[in-house]
């Protein structure tokens, strides 16, 4: 199926030029390369590709990096991507054209990849079931094929499931001291300078693989382990910590947590790599209608409340103030810093950086990747996890699968020219078409070029959205927190819940009834408050929702509400039967039913009762499908 192509120390990408090429049966038009150093596959057949990626029993990843004829300048460099993590995952080498249309075409919807782009398939094959597990990342500029190359390595390193195998060296490893200098690759390698002045990398794969090194270790720092002068590492797996719950925290403490996965219903959060817990929303919010995903984003790090209870871990986001001590997360090297910071996240930014300023710098940086493929969210340390990838357009997938059957028709007529040199005025007649089909191929290059522009335009308003989202998340859980706070204040101003619900309801008629109309509309001097009343009120966490509440209330009391068409007063009846019998106790009360809201999603209904002589007793605040009284 495929050809063994082996990279011979591919040179550093230059923005300008590609022109030099080694043509062969399978790889026309492909980068020259110098003698040898890690393995990728071309691709020979898309559709058995394919057949190989969704197969059962694969152990290693898949990265498939496409490259078009047409646009050498932005062709993402498989060199690189082999020599970094051919070790860990089988990378393939695929040309765009009839091939990569019968690997599109043997896959999932929106699976495959075209153009000058790259896209990672885990072993697991979760990326059948939601396609945006496996993230597609294009290449639209020089700059950008840079970038593309770091986010590859990186989707590479966070589908390992297990550090790859090490043959034993010949003679036994001297352990050797260095200093940490920089870090590369998307936080994957940490250039270490040796005491004797030696420069060597440490392997992420080799240390944690589902953990950046920059985010364990720190410009500057020390560090030591067995020095292999044949490959240039330093493995300094004996420098690795295994953190114990029972020594870190104790029950109550505020801690750090990553969000790895997010859902409606709940959120897995992670303490250190080995350590995550599952939190229901209900211990994300007290607001039934919230859900987790409204809350807290994928890839951020919050402050959770750490407790035991009856000796099992639950981790909490209620009750976490804004102002107390966090407890420092753990080190999982000796020597190195917290794994967890408190305002840095993972992000997608790769697509950011591909639409911006194209001046990045070459080389190392002290604070991460040199062509930054994952840039910062904040203080300079985020990382790219997979997100829901920006699609291309109809428009532009048309525009590149027509220029692709224009550019191959070119190369049939000029391989006709070149046969047909003696022909006379046939050679004319192909010379004319060949002339009109550049100019039709160059017309089709526009429109695409075009289209590439719009598309990394929404790519990074989408970027950009992502980040807002994950603020705005951040910040509604800070405001619940702090409206919950001061309701708590407030509440120990009261002898009993009872005590506060009169006290807001008569606060509310003061506020709410002008002073002119308090004489017609005076709150009576006698009403009940049922046992479930004060919690049902209370239990809303959002602006505005108690309030809205005690003014239903305050009309119902006043008898507002029987004269107001939008509270909808009327029998709370036994069954959905219009003719039903309406709720009715021993004592003589009938129950009715007033509406809190309208025209939102489970609207807020209040449930009382009305004694023979007219005295109101406050029931429950309900949501609209609950008919219990």
């Amino acid at each position: 199926m495929q050809q063994r192509h082996r990279d011979h120390g591919h040179e550093r990408r230059e923005h300008a030029s590609r022109a030099a090429v080694s043509r062969g049966p399978a790889n026309r038009d492909h980068p020259k390369r110098e003698p040898a150093a890690a393995d990728y596959q071309v691709v020979a057949s898309g559709e058995q590709l394919a057949r190989t990626l969704m197969s059962v029993g694969r152990t290693r990843p898949a990265a498939v990096i496409a490259w078009h004829p047409g646009m050498p300048e932005n062709r993402i460099d498989v060199g690189r991507i082999a020599r970094e993590v051919g070790d860990l995952a089988d990378i393939y080498y695929l040309e765009n054209g009839p091939e990569s249309f019968r690997f599109a075409h043997a896959l999932p919807a929106g699976a495959h990849v075209y153009g000058n782009a790259a896209r990672v398939y885990s072993a697991d094959l979760d990326w059948l079931r939601d396609v945006y597990r496996s993230p597609l990342r294009m290449a639209q500029t020089p700059r950008a094929a840079a970038i593309a190359e770091e986010c590859i390595i990186e989707d590479v390193l966070n589908r390992v499931t297990a550090p790859p195998a090490v043959a034993a060296p010949q003679k036994p490893l001297e352990e050797k001291a260095g200093v940490v200098e920089a870090f590369a690759s998307a936080g994957s390698r940490a250039i270490v300078e040796l005491d004797g002045g030696q420069r060597c990398t440490i392997q992420r794969e080799r240390v944690t693989p589902s953990v950046r090194l920059d985010w364990m270790l720190a410009v500057g720092q020390v560090v030591s382990g067995l020095h292999d002068p044949a490959a240039g590492t330093l493995d300094i797996g004996a420098l690795k910590l295994v953190p114990r719950l029972t020594e870190l925290y104790s029950s109550g403490d505020l801690v750090l947590a990553l969000a790895e996965e997010v859902g409606a219903k709940a959120a897995i959060l992670t303490l250190y790599p080995g350590s995550s817990w599952e939190v229901p929303v209900q211990r994300i919010s007290s607001n039934p209608l919230d859900t987790a995903d409204s809350l807290v984003t994928e890839g951020e790090v919050v402050v959770v409340r750490f407790l035991r209870v009856k000796g099992s871990v639950v981790l909490s986001l209620i009750d976490v103030d804004d102002d107390a001590d966090v407890r420092g997360a753990p080190e999982l090297l000796r020597g190195g810093t917290p794994w967890l910071q408190s305002g840095r996240h993972l992000v997608e930014a790769a697509q950011t950086v591909a639409n911006a300023d194209g001046s990045a710098a070459e080389g190392l940086s002290p604070v991460g990747p040199s062509v930054a493929g994952c840039l910062p969210a904040a203080e300079g340390h985020s990382v790219a996890v997979p997100r829901p990838p920006v699609k291309a357009s109809a428009a532009l997938i048309s525009a590149q699968l027509a220029l692709d059957t224009e550019k191959a028709e070119v190369a049939r007529l000029q391989e006709l020219v070149t046969a047909g040199s003696s022909a006379g005025p046939e050679l004319l007649r192909l010379e004319r078409e060949l002339a009109a089909l550049r100019g039709e191929l160059e017309l089709e290059h526009r429109h695409s070029a075009a289209g590439e522009e719009h598309v990394a335009g929404l790519a990074a308003r989408n970027v950009r959205q992502l980040e807002d989202l994950r603020t705005l998340r951040a910040r509604n859980r800070e405001m619940q927190q702090a409206l919950k706070r001061s309701r708590d204040d407030q509440s120990g101003a009261f002898a009993t819940p009872d005590e506060q619900v009169r006290h807001d309801i008569y606060m509310t008629w003061a506020r709410y009834i002008p002073a002119e109309d308090k004489p017609r509309f005076p709150l009576p001097a006698e009403f009940t408050i049922g046992q479930e009343f004060a919690a049902s009120l209370y239990a809303r966490t959002e602006q505005g929702a108690v309030a809205k509440a005690l003014k239903t209330v305050v009309e119902v009391l006043t008898g507002l509400a029987d004269r107001s068409s939008a509270r909808e007063v009327h029998p709370l009846r036994v069954s959905e039967g219009g003719d039903a019998p309406q709720h009715q106790r021993d004592d003589g009360a009938r129950c009715f039913r007033a509406a809190i809201e309208q025209g939102v999603a489970s609207a807020r209904r209040l449930h009382y009762w009305k004694a023979l002589n007219g005295q109101v007793e406050l029931s429950r605040i309900v949501l609209h499908d609950d008919f219990k009284p």
